[in-house]
């Protein structure tokens, strides 16, 4: 029968960094402890809460553990101001609390007294005869009594390890035999990460290179990456659990919490360079798990809210001062502004400035994450930020006219092989073929989208481009699922049932490839294509920016 040693107690938390270098003594308060708020001292902050130990050292008699056990690594998460000590494991052989002779001890209060809840603690308890499974959380409580996690299903991957195959902290991950792979599926790694943006030769996945570090820093990103992986597996159908519904449901509210926090110490304190990194990190990782849930995202105000970091970080004097983290995450979140600008100029939010950076530093981060060359992604961006401006009568309607002609005829003789692309191959060409038509399309929608009908020759030419490019990828491309928006924005302009048909069919095949099912896009497109056939409202031409005001006003 295998025995759990305790403890004889929990070191208190560490000082904050400018206490330890002064080797004065540090009351630990958060955000900013008490000595550096009552000096006017710049309070450094705290080491991370993660650290990365031997099991030998996770209260584990040395002698009763498997020798499976005795080589491996665990995660331990301590969270500072919390009274409850939280391992992970995710090795098999975990011991049975119900068969050891000595009940855990109860954990040392912390200097503070303090007392916060831990995400995990969310997850309903089970009897202590329950066995654990590799992914079940060992919650020790003040009381000194055990209490073990309900069983999350393996690939929920409540396990950290498990959900990011990395042991270590760093951006690339380890090998892993077959069976582990198999075990627990490596679903960030390995499926979500791939359909998120495209690697292409030795080119580095910028989610895996950039996020993971920042998820083993900061409690909101790591539980932002874990709720949109969980949901992903959900709506992929690789687990249609409720516990794994319920899981994502956890994690997004405890990303959500830790956001504040760090919210909260940039108005008191300031941020370090990667704290403000996992801010940018966590409300793109939230919008994303929006779109994977409903297609509409509900964190619109906090890709708002990120405006004024992405124009803190791009008026930075000098490329060196901006690392590559900051600049993918500021060209992802400026990419999905502007994609909401194309529903309706009035959502647009980001600056030209922002956006010019992103063109000049960011151009490697936009082919990789949608296709869109940076000088199509600027051009349309002037178009919208010009309706915006026009809207609020910034700008005479005359002036407004010249943007849209000047635009229609960059991108008219716009040539795709005069583009630097990231490799050699071709599909980059047609996936800047289709960008361009699909900005095409919504430049002639321009300044009444109800004008031109769907049957005009323009609109036509730039739909059949679109479907056309479609037709020449291999479906099995990573090219091909960048085409999404490309493709619905061609069966949103086309009334053909041969053209409706096909691009039904394109959409349906990128869906299933990368697991992500779009339910809001196609009840857009449903309703604008019938609509079209049954013409109940008498409109020259149905508006597909119509209807995501009638969808967002029935979602409210």
């Amino acid at each position: 029968m295998l025995a759990v040693k305790g403890s004889t107690g929990r070191r208190k938390d560490p000082a904050c960094g400018t206490c330890r270098k002064k080797c004065r003594r540090c009351d630990r308060a958060r955000p900013i402890c008490g000595r550096c708020s009552a000096q006017g001292l710049h309070c450094e902050g705290y080491p991370p809460r993660f650290q990365f130990a031997d099991v030998s050292t996770a209260c584990l008699e040395e002698d009763a553990i498997s020798p499976s056990l005795s080589t491996s690594t665990t995660i331990v998460a301590a969270e500072s101001t919390s009274s409850v000590d939280v391992r992970m494991e995710s090795d098999p052989g975990i011991i049975d609390p119900s068969e050891s002779e000595e009940p855990l001890p109860p954990a040392a209060g912390n200097s503070t007294g303090g007392s916060s809840k831990s995400p995990i603690e969310m997850i309903p308890p089970t009897s202590p005869s329950t066995s654990l499974s590799p992914s079940v959380a060992v919650i020790q409580t003040p009381l000194g009594q055990t209490a073990a996690s309900s069983p999350l299903h393996e690939p929920t991957m409540l396990s950290i390890r498990a959900i990011l195959n990395s042991t270590d902290g760093s951006s690339e991950p380890r090998e892993a035999s077959t069976e582990s792979r198999d075990k627990s599926g490596n679903p960030f790694q390995l499926v979500l990460s791939e359909a998120l943006t495209m690697s292409i030769g030795e080119a580095r996945n910028p989610f895996r290179e950039h996020l993971l570090p920042l998820a083993y820093q900061h409690d909101s990103v790591m539980h932002a990456l874990l709720g949109l992986t969980a949901c992903h597996m959900y709506n992929s159908g690789k687990d249609s659990s409720q516990r794994c519904l319920a899981t994502s449901l956890q994690h997004r509210v405890a990303a959500l919490q830790s956001l504040g926090s760090l919210l909260t110490k940039e108005q008191t304190s300031g941020l370090m360079t990667t704290e403000e990194e996992a801010i940018l990190a966590t409300v793109l990782l939230l919008v994303t798990h929006d779109i994977c849930e409903t297609g509409i995202s509900s964190h619109g105000t906090h890709l708002t809210g990120m405006e004024p970091f992405c124009s803190r970080i791009a008026r930075l004097d000098g490329h060196h001062r901006r690392s590559k983290s900051s600049m993918f995450l500021v060209s992802a979140l400026t990419w999905l502004d502007l994609l909401r600008g194309f529903s309706g100029a009035e959502k647009l939010t980001y600056s030209a400035d922002v956006r010019a950076c992103v063109r000049d530093h960011g151009s490697l981060s936009l082919h990789c994450l949608v296709g869109c060359p940076p000088a199509i992604f600027y051009r349309i961006g002037i178009v919208l930020q010009a309706a915006k401006d026009h809207m609020v009568q910034r700008i005479s309607f005359p002036e407004f006219q010249q943007v849209l002609h000047d635009a229609e005829r960059f991108l008219r003789v716009w040539d795709p092989d005069q583009v630097t692309y990231p490799t050699e191959q071709k599909e980059w060409r047609h996936l800047a073929e289709a960008f361009r038509h699909a900005c095409l399309l919504r430049v002639m929608r321009f300044p009444d989208a109800f004008t031109v009908s769907c049957t005009d020759p323009r609109i036509q030419e730039s739909v059949a481009a679109i479907l056309d490019v479609s037709a020449q990828m291999p479906r099995d491309s990573v090219f091909y699922k960048r085409l999404l928006f490309p493709l619905f924005l061609a069966g949103a302009d086309t009334a053909s049932p041969h053209q409706i048909h096909y691009t039904s069919w394109c959409i349906s095949e990128i869906k299933q490839s990368t697991g992500f099912q779009h339910p809001a896009m196609t009840e857009l497109l449903t309703n604008v294509w019938d609509e079209r056939k049954h013409q109940t409202r008498g409109w020259n031409n149905v508006p597909w920016m119509e209807f995501v005001s009638l969808m967002l006003d029935h979602s409210c």
